[in-house]
């Protein structure tokens, strides 16, 4: 099986800092399945969040590209560490969406992912926020996560969020709201559903979660939201009953074939 996982910044940051508890919990079950023969590929968020405490500046956006300078090799470093304690290795790709509109570009992401998870290396990827052109407040890791696992063909995405899934209500607001737990197709109906809100650091919302599940399911891959801050909810892809959100398929999955 080949799975694509996506982590919010709400999932591995704490009250100020990384929360590297887990960071190791998330490392320890991706651990699990690789050492299991499934090939995992971990998108991150957290970069913007790890730098934002030691970088000032009066220009909110370009706080922002500084503070991903300095919050992604914190963020990387925080990762190995996590990775040593599960004895797995890791690499890191940084990446702009552009990368995906260019056919040698595309070849390059796919060929090299493949050698990582061909050698039991766990690819860590983001997007390249200090050198992509647009407004950060209006981008998120949770379509890449979609358009990754659309290009490598994967069997699942799970995207983990601070949340057990996708409600009929957002439930930090209302008492009186259904937790989703299998969602046949996305439609129209259950786009009204969303909540716009955003949360703390982090620039996605279910809306954004929605739309990549939607991006995902079209082109074949299986696709989950569940709570990042649960114990075990990575290792419930392989089971049956999943306790957040499943949405189906919608195609045969179509690996790309570049050799």
């Amino acid at each position: 099986m080949r799975l694509v996982i996506k982590v919010g910044t709400q999932v591995i940051y704490g009250k100020f800092a990384l929360n590297r508890m887990r960071l190791d919990q998330i490392i320890s079950e991706i651990a699990a399945l690789i050492k299991h023969g499934h090939e995992v590929v971990l998108v991150s968020s957290g970069a913007i969040g790890a730098g934002l405490p030691y970088v000032h500046f009066s220009d909110v956006e370009r706080q922002k590209k500084v503070a991903a300078a300095v919050g992604q090799p914190l963020l990387m470093h925080n990762y190995i560490l996590a990775a040593q304690k599960s004895h797995i290795a890791v690499g890191q790709m940084l990446i702009l969406a552009d990368d995906f509109a260019d056919k040698g570009h595309l070849k390059n992401f796919v060929l090299n992912i493949n050698a990582m998870l061909s050698h039991r290396i766990l690819p860590i990827i983001n997007e390249n926020d200090v050198m992509k052109g647009e407004d950060l407040r209006v981008n998120d890791n949770d379509m890449l996560s979609a358009v990754v696992a659309a290009a490598l063909g994967a069997d699942k995405l799970m995207i983990l969020t601070n949340q057990n899934g996708f409600y009929t209500r957002d439930p930090d607001k209302y008492e009186d709201t259904e937790l989703l737990k299998n969602i046949p197709r996305i439609d129209a109906k259950i786009k009204a559903l969303c909540s716009k809100g955003k949360s703390g650091l982090g620039v996605g919302g279910m809306a954004a979660k929605i739309n990549a599940a939607e991006y995902a399911t079209k082109r074949g891959v299986e696709t989950f939201i569940g709570n990042g801050e649960k114990k075990g909810t990575i290792l419930e892809a392989l089971k049956k009953d999943f306790s957040g959100t499943r949405f189906a398929a919608q195609t045969k999955t179509q690996a790309k074939k570049i050799k």
